[in-house]
């Protein structure tokens, strides 16, 4: 009686399948896919390609190859993605985090590393505006010195995303989940950061993005109104009374609407605001400190 297919004829079935369905790289995915699934890294699943497969691994890879042929995000496949220094759990409760996120956190980690060669006693409370995954919360955690870390969101899903995030990572530095509207959950709390990724995605926009993030990425995290403007607007209007003097916003906009919301802005009593650029060069954060 024949024994089972090996990893190896998993994987080559994998591949085609997602080859077939227009995915690009897809041995690469489809090792990764298994990977995931055998708690393996994809290095080691290529080693191990001659053995068996487990008829369990072999059912639930079947089933998340079509997931990925249907168009769904790898990682939400796979249930993980990296993110700076961390590797976060990510699913469909939550934004799949993005490499120009990570520039933001280096915005706010540099903006406050000055802030500290200049004097300033200590880095205070970071509040973190849109928390998803909890990716942007975690990483101040992590690699700032800040007293503690508040995270928001309005979705109670995303919350318990980001809880199970925090209990994995085990940051030192305390971060505290809220749930409530922009600005609304954290009160009358002095912060000296208030960072945020809300959504930019204008109403017209959303009908035109690619179906893997339209069809599977939570809508409420992506779109903000019919400019796209309506949740910077918010967190412009509302951080001052919650910013000690001399504090920093920085939020993550849309790189065609970069310079209009540096204008709202300053319209808004921001007149040090500024824009700098992604790491592909793009103008995405917007930049202010509350006057002293």
């Amino acid at each position: 009686m024949p024994g089972r297919p090996s990893v190896e004829w998993e994987l080559v079935e994998g591949t085609r399948v997602l080859d077939r369905a227009g995915i690009l790289n897809p041995k690469r995915e489809a090792t990764a896919i298994w990977a995931s699934l055998a708690g393996s890294q994809p290095g080691d699943t290529w080693l191990k390609r001659e053995e068996e497969a487990s008829e369990d691994l072999s059912s639930r890879f079947q089933a998340s190859i079509g997931r990925r042929a249907d168009g769904e995000p790898l990682p939400y496949v796979v249930g993980a993605t990296g993110f700076r220094q961390l590797d976060l759990t990510v699913d469909r409760r939550a934004l799949i985090p993005r490499p120009e996120t990570e520039g933001l956190v280096e915005c706010v980690l540099s903006w406050c590393i000055r802030q500290a060669e200049d004097g300033a006693d200590g880095w205070g409370v970071a509040v973190d505006i849109g928390t998803g995954t909890g990716c942007i919360a975690l990483s101040l955690a992590v690699e700032g010195c800040f007293d503690r870390v508040i995270a928001t969101d309005v979705s109670e899903d995303a919350l318990e995303l980001a809880r199970e995030n925090v209990l994995v990572v085990e940051p030192e530095t305390p971060v505290e989940l809220l749930c409530g509207s922009i600005l609304e959950p954290v009160g009358d709390i002095s912060a000296s950061v208030i960072v945020s990724n809300p959504p930019y995605v204008t109403d017209s926009e959303f009908q035109m993005l690619d179906s893997g993030v339209a069809n599977f990425e939570p809508r409420s995290a992506l779109v903000s109104g019919a400019d796209g403007m309506d949740h910077i607007k918010m967190l412009l209007e509302g951080a001052p009374s919650r910013l000690v003097p001399g504090g920093l916003i920085a939020i993550e906009v849309d790189s065609t609407r970069a310079y209009m919301a540096r204008d709202l802005a300053v319209q808004l009593g921001w007149p040090d605001a500024r824009v700098e650029a992604d790491l592909f060069g793009r103008p995405r954060f917007l930049l202010a400190t509350k006057e002293t």
